[in-house]
């Protein structure tokens, strides 16, 4: 494994802002993550202001330590759980929904991210710091989920979806898989994608992971304890019953200060607007913020007046009977986008929260929340981007002698430029002069006879005139495929690299996942990332290519 890296420039954009505009940060988060001082004041307000206000520590090492006993706990995870029993112990956080073997790239490289920080942050601060991984296993969007997009032969991305039956709006971590159909559906995958030498090996893990029925988030966890247990990260389900106890009072005080949340986060959203950037989160009245579970789905609660409802269930409450129920089944609660890292606050002690560009875009309309809910939003880092370089991609670099920031951002506009060089001089200026001088010869033609003849010639000579000139553009239309027939393979050869890095003209890390790359490489190049430390703090946007 090679790693390249580039200094990028987003352009435009509230992520560009975030970056780059000091100003911008100040108005919108706690901190501003590229001063080194910003470090110090958390670590200040950690070790000072937060002890009293947080979950018990203890209780929560012992929640951590029942939801991953047994089989996620390698003994780097048990070594990190003691460690955050100490009281000096910090944490690096981030999270991603369960997405199917892993999901897109983008969790394996935040995972990667989440763990080089909480390393280089130890090495900074000389005391304990845990990397840890919020597992969203209470979001109920199924279809985000339930499959993955490979490479497909002919340079298209193909879906591979995994079947599971569930209610509409029940959270994930209610969905059971079984080893018949996961393991025929790992099989089918399989069948797609080339033979190579570790195809066995990816195939026969993956298996071994689910070896009785098990949650959707569960086997996640499993894949992801398989690929970073070693390192010490620990996770955790957000949808875990031993979890949710700890967090009911902290349910009970989201319940009391809905109504003010809201107001923060919309005077914030509304600030955000005023500086030119679309609202991140769409707002409603009176929603409290919070989900309920009902018959097994999850519904959105909203307050009106004294009266809470449950989504169109028809359920209601009172105040006091959802304070009840927070008290005696916190299970039944689980926060949205806006109370999620609230509540990550409430019970992790967090130096430095790790989140992608659309996190870190919603995130900017919460910092007045967490001051409500007395907490202080942690040091907001963005993951580190990454695209995974295979060596036919490579071969094509090379070939086409392109540089890391040609494969970055003009790869489409390097094809066109290789296939313009490879038309006939000055092939557009020969038709359209082609295309004037028989125009001129036509219209003279049409002057002459309806001088000569009258009737409707004019009218006829018009008609007829535009019939040739559209046989000269098809023409034309007709060389320039030629052209594009006749360099056919090298064109071939730039789909394939586009396809390989920028599927669908999308960032491959939103596409693509990790077993494809498993399948022709293995998997150690995963370990070779987490050594190799490519976090810093600066305000340079890096991109990593990493050649397998």
């Amino acid at each position: 494994m090679k790693l390249e890296t580039i200094n990028v420039q987003e352009g435009t954009g509230l992520f560009h802002s975030y970056l780059e505009n000091e100003a911008f940060v100040r108005s919108f988060y706690a901190y501003t993550p590229w001063e080194k001082e910003s470090i110090s004041k958390r670590v200040s307000y950690l070790d000072q202001m937060r002890p009293g206000l947080a979950a018990p520590r203890l209780r929560l090492v012992e929640a951590l330590q029942s939801y991953l006993e047994p089989e996620l706990s390698h003994p780097a995870v048990i070594r990190n759980l003691e460690r955050l029993k100490n009281p000096d112990s910090l944490v690096v956080i981030g999270g991603q929904q369960a997405g199917l073997l892993s999901g897109p790239l983008y969790t394996i490289h935040k995972a990667i991210t989440v763990i080089q920080w909480a390393r280089r942050a130890e090495e900074m601060l000389n005391r304990p710091v845990i990397p840890v991984f919020w597992i969203a296993g209470e979001d109920h969007d199924f279809e985000e989920v339930n499959h993955i997009w490979i490479d497909h032969p002919e340079n298209k991305s193909r879906k591979v979806k995994l079947e599971v039956k569930g209610k509409p709006k029940q959270p994930v971590s209610a969905y059971v898989l079984t080893p018949e159909e996961t393991h025929s559906w790992l099989e089918s995958l399989a069948r797609l994608l080339p033979d190579h030498e570790h195809k066995k090996e990816w195939l026969d893990r993956m298996k071994q992971l689910i070896g009785e029925p098990l949650s959707w988030t569960r086997f996640f966890a499993r894949v992801m304890h398989d690929f970073f247990g070693k390192w010490g990260l620990v996770l955790i389900d957000s949808a875990d019953p031993g979890l949710r106890k700890l967090e009911s009072p902290f349910f009970r005080e989201l319940i009391m200060k809905s109504p003010r949340l809201l107001q923060h986060v919309a005077e914030k959203t509304i600030m955000l607007e005023q500086w030119g950037f679309p609202a991140p989160v769409e707002l409603k009245d009176n929603q409290a913020n919070l989900f309920i579970l009902i018959d097994g789905e999850r519904y959105p609660l909203y307050r009106e007046g004294e009266v809470w409802q449950a989504g169109e269930t028809g359920h209601r409450f009172t105040e006091a009977e959802l304070l009840h129920l927070a008290e005696t089944a916190p299970e039944r609660f689980s926060n949205n986008v806006i109370t999620r890292p609230l509540m990550q606050e409430y019970l992790f002690p967090v130096l430095f929260f790790v989140g992608g560009p659309g996190e870190i875009a919603y995130w900017g309309i919460l910092r007045e929340a967490f001051r409500e809910m007395r907490l202080e939003m942690p040091i907001v880092l963005p993951r580190e981007q990454l695209t995974l370089i295979d060596r036919l991609a490579e071969k094509r670099i090379n070939d086409f002698s392109l540089s890391w920031m040609d494969v970055f951002s003009r790869l489409e506009e390097k094809r066109a430029q290789w296939l313009e060089e490879r038309k006939p001089p000055e092939l557009e200026s020969r038709f359209l002069h082609a295309k004037e001088s028989i125009q001129a010869l036509h219209r003279r033609l049409t002057d002459e006879l309806a001088g000569e003849i009258g009737m409707n010639m004019r009218e006829m000579g018009r008609k007829n005139e535009e019939k040739v000139l559209a046989q000269i553009d098809y023409f034309y239309r007709f060389a320039k495929k030629a052209i594009e027939t006749k360099h056919g393979a090298g064109l071939r050869q730039w789909d394939e690299l586009i396809a390989s890095v920028r599927p669908d003209r999308k960032p491959q890390e939103r596409v693509y996942n990790v077993i494809q790359y498993w399948n022709l490489y293995g998997i150690n190049w995963i370990d070779e990332l987490v050594e190799t430390s490519f976090v810093d703090i600066d305000r340079a946007l890096r991109h990593h290519f990493v050649i397998l």
